[in-house]
């Protein structure tokens, strides 16, 4: 009979520790899960990449993009432009009351801007990139990200 009760409280007592083993565990892995949701970068530039590309026709283009959206921030990170036929002038990025001139890169027919730039749009705002030379073409290419305003 002895050994009956012996093995009864045993088997509590070893149950009551599993108990406590398994709840233990579960509280830490519910805050590591927690945790990892407060440190997620919402603003990451891979989660809301921005590229847009526009063109013109004729002598003294100015490309006009589309508005940065409402609630966003616009961070333009490369601009990369083409302009077919004679070139020479710098091309302007302007917007958010920033201006930065680039200067092309020539060969016999195309001139070429390539090159990396940290500009910022807030909502509502419109960047535009201007060429005062007498180009047939001029093509550019903004790339960036969106990041969420509070």
């Amino acid at each position: 009979m002895n050994t009956i009760k012996r093995f009864v409280w045993f088997a509590a007592g070893l149950a009551a520790v599993a108990t406590v083993i398994t709840v233990g565990t579960e509280r830490r892995a519910i805050a590591q899960v927690v945790r990892a949701a407060l440190v997620r970068n919402q603003d990451e530039p891979g989660r809301n990449p921005y590229s847009q590309n526009t063109s013109c026709f004729g002598t003294g283009c100015s490309l006009t993009f589309p508005a940065v959206p409402a609630g966003e921030r616009l961070v333009v990170t490369f601009v990369n432009a083409g302009i077919g036929g004679s070139g020479g002038s710098p091309l302007l990025l302007a917007g958010h009351g920033q201006d930065a001139r680039y200067f092309a890169t020539t060969n016999s027919t195309l001139s070429v801007v390539n090159s990396p730039v940290v500009a910022y749009y807030d909502a509502g705002e419109t960047p535009t990139l201007t060429c005062s030379c007498s180009s047939l073409l001029l093509e550019s290419t903004l790339s960036g990200y969106y990041v969420a305003l509070p």
